[in-house]
């Protein structure tokens, strides 16, 4: 089961998990680190969003509003893992 994270949004982290959800998107917790810090993903969420219908689709969608400039997408992709970025990466390009 997959843990949406829950951090509230501030001017240093502009996520804002509402929004997210609403365009069928999360960031979730995929375990942890040996340091204890969590191992974060993008993740599409739910079936109410056809066109995210995976993960791969939620992170075009993420890293298209990043490069257009969205601090909320942007937030987004700098939380990621570094394996998960890599991933993103290579499917999506760079933002």
């Amino acid at each position: 089961m997959r843990v949406l994270m829950t951090i509230p949004a501030t001017p240093s982290f502009p996520f804002d998990r509402t929004v997210a959800e609403s365009e069928g998107w999360g960031l979730a917790e995929a375990g942890f680190h040996t340091n204890g810090t969590p191992i974060m993903e993008l993740q599409a969420i739910g079936d109410n969003h056809p066109d995210l219908a995976d993960d791969q689709a939620a992170w075009a969608h993420v890293v298209a509003r990043a490069r257009q400039g969205s601090d909320l997408h942007r937030a987004a992709l700098a939380a990621v893992d570094d394996v998960e970025r890599t991933l993103i990466e290579a499917t999506c390009g760079a933002w």
